[in-house]
């Protein structure tokens, strides 16, 4: 980011975190009225600044944790896909290598010499896709007018709020003009032709209610004659935003039905165009026009919710750095109630990268050390979790039952950074628990969970609560779009793993009941991919099983979470006014209006597991919540 560039009164203002005194970002050197460099904005590596406030410590921890089970060198399994690939790398924090990695872990212990991850788990491909390219536009077999225009309005409501990808109007327009010579209109414009057809092939997907019979994925047929129209990629680029905008949309469908290194290669071109176009900097208003620049933020933001997204999957690093993104992000509380969700999407988004990229390391990490870390980034949940509440209060006076998709959807992203944050505890637990098997004298567990017992329990809390939030309306749980999956198996491991580990921390035998029928409900709805993880998961469950009957024939001690501070809740509701009160002097609450809905409101939020008192509670616990400034995680 320039530091030279100024702010002026007309321009829309970038993402803010709470209030940050001027000793957080450098003392003296900034200045209100400049644009923060990258540097001030996300600051230095986190891993940086507390090594260095961890170096300042007399005298070295006696307590270390594996935040990763990546080691170095790296990790490779035998590729038994029928491709040219010898082996397949498991990722640091990929929850599919993840979850590799946990197998062989827990099967060299628990059955050395046995076949620790069964072949099927490693076998095929999901779906069965391939297509070659063609000459001529095909226009046969192509749905009706009003139901291609009922496929739009599908793909809008399952992508509208978090993908800005077409110009509802214009678009609607666009498809009324090409029905009225469709053969003429597809080889005038082939790549909006492209388009039209991977919108079919979404809409039908979202539509698709029950298994197929092939093992091609639901909406193949129209996403294979897109592909094989798709122009040469060499020219592609000058195609500009539109261009970005189809491979964007071929890398998501790739992405949902598993092939999730083709979807990386497609979204990675289009990041490479909109660089190119500079979607990345603030573009000028005065010589685009605010419409033209408001749809390249938006288009902007929706590849970065993608990268971040794609990559953590994969567990790649990012395809772009923040220190290279000048375009701004609206705060949550200005603009509608879409935008308000979007600006906490791509916030979130950005601190799951930055949960990945500074907790995950190769290993052993000082506990101090992890902990500071750890502190910052849950006061920054504290923060988000602050701006939903506010966001629920002030734009979303509805009742429950009726709140937006978008919104339980940054409620799930929330709780997976939560897991995600607070995994690596969990696995040092596991990893000490291993380790001891077979060797009872020598536990010792209590030091190292007088000081992480709040932090682990939140992230377990969060996991139960994701459960709850995606079991509370079947009829909303997307099928073909693999978030509601990812998010089901990502509470699932981390749920396998606690109850393991802390007998009774969490209804064992409910949680399982509800991960299953979340399962089983997609899978009668024809996700294949569900059924894939079913398996692995229903192995890992039975690992897990395994460890708790070695625990209990060696007579190991039995682990707890309890947490007894009787100040804490005091403490927590003595920062969050401290908070409340700095951020009123920018912003005006009407109390009327809060008070009507204070009610509706605070059961809501307690129902999906969002409360900033609880977040700063446990930083309280942690320690002083000021050493590490919470601007380095978000966006500005």
């Amino acid at each position: 980011m320039d530091a030279a560039s100024v702010h002026s009164q007309n321009s829309h203002p970038s993402y803010c975190s709470p209030p940050i005194s001027s000793s957080q970002i450098g003392g003296d050197n900034y200045s209100p009225g400049l644009k923060r460099t990258s540097d001030a904005a996300f600051g230095n590596d986190v891993n940086d600044a507390a090594t260095s406030s961890y170096s300042q410590q007399t005298g070295e921890s006696p307590l270390t944790i594996w935040p990763s089970a990546f080691t170095i060198p790296s990790k490779i399994i035998k590729n038994t896909r029928k491709n040219r690939r010898t082996w397949i790398w498991l990722a640091p924090w990929s929850t599919w290598s993840f979850t590799l990695r946990l197998m062989l872990m827990l099967g060299d212990k628990l059955q050395p010499g046995g076949l620790n991850i069964p072949p099927q788990l490693i076998g095929e491909d999901v779906y069965k896709l391939s297509w070659q390219q063609l000459g001529k536009a095909d226009v046969s077999g192509l749905p009706s007018l009003d139901y291609a225009i009922y496929l739009f309005h599908t793909f809008k409501f399952h992508l509208g709020q978090t993908y800005r990808l077409f110009d509802e109007v214009e678009f609607v327009n666009q498809i009324r003009d090409f029905y009225s010579d469709a053969q003429n209109k597809a080889e005038e414009n082939r790549l909006w032709y492209v388009k039209f057809l991977l919108i079919l092939a979404f809409g039908t997907a979202f539509l698709s209610s029950q298994p197929l019979p092939s093992k091609e994925p639901p909406g193949a047929k129209f996403f294979v004659r897109a592909m094989g129209l798709m122009p040469d990629h060499t020219a592609l680029w000058k195609d500009s935003l539109f261009a970005i905008e189809v491979l964007a949309m071929a890398g998501l469908y790739l992405y949902s039905i598993d092939e999730r290194e083709s979807a990386h290669v497609y979204l990675g071109q289009a990041i490479r165009i909109a660089q190119l176009e500079g979607l990345h900097t603030q573009l000028p208003d005065d010589e685009l026009g605010s419409e033209t620049v408001t749809s390249c933020r938006d288009l902007w933001w929706t590849l970065y919710i993608m990268d971040r997204h794609f990559s953590s999957s994969l567990g790649l690093p990012m395809s772009v750095q923040d220190s290279d993104i000048s375009t701004p992000v609206n705060p949550p509380n200005v603009g509608s109630q879409d935008d308000s969700a979007r600006s906490l999407q791509v916030n979130l988004s950005h601190l799951l990268s930055v949960i990945l990229t500074t907790l995950y390391k190769p290993e052993k990490t000082p506990l101090d050390q992890f902990l500071e870390q750890t502190k910052a980034i849950l006061h920054t949940l504290a923060h988000h979790a602050q701006e939903i509440e506010r966001i629920i209060s002030l734009k979303f006076k509805n009742s429950v039952d009726t709140m937006p998709r978008g919104t339980k959807y940054i409620t799930l992203l929330y709780h997976q950074c939560v897991i995600v944050a607070t995994r690596p505890l969990l696995l040092s637990v596991l990893k000490e628990r291993l380790d001891i098997l077979g060797q009872p004298g020598d536990e010792n567990s209590e030091a190292f969970l007088g000081q992480t017992a709040a932090v682990i329990s939140t992230g377990i809390k969060s996991a139960v609560k994701t459960l709850q939030i995606l079991t509370s309306d079947y009829s909303l749980l997307e099928v073909f779009l693999p978030y509601d999956l990812e998010f089901t198996f990502g509470a699932a491991l981390h749920l396998n793993m606690a109850t393991a580990l802390f007998p009774g921390v969490a209804d064992d035998q409910g949680c399982r009941l509800l991960i299953h029928q979340l399962l089983d409900n997609m899978i009668s709805r024809g996700n294949r991919l569900a059924s894939v993880r079913k398996q692995e998961l229903v192995y890992l469950e039975a690992q897990c099983q395994e460890l708790v009957a070695q625990v209990q024939q060696q007579g190991l001690q039995t682990l707890s979470l309890a947490v007894t501070d009787e100040d804490l809740a005091r403490k927590a509701d003595e920062e969050q006014q401290r908070l409340l009160a700095q951020e009123s002097l920018g912003m005006e609450v009407p109390m009327n209006c809060v008070q009507n809905h204070m009610t509706s409101d605070m059961e809501f939020l307690d129902n999906i597991g969002i409360s900033s008192e609880e977040f700063l509670s446990i930083v309280h616990q942690i320690g002083d919540p000021d050493i590490m400034p919470e601007n380095m995680l978000t966006l500005e």
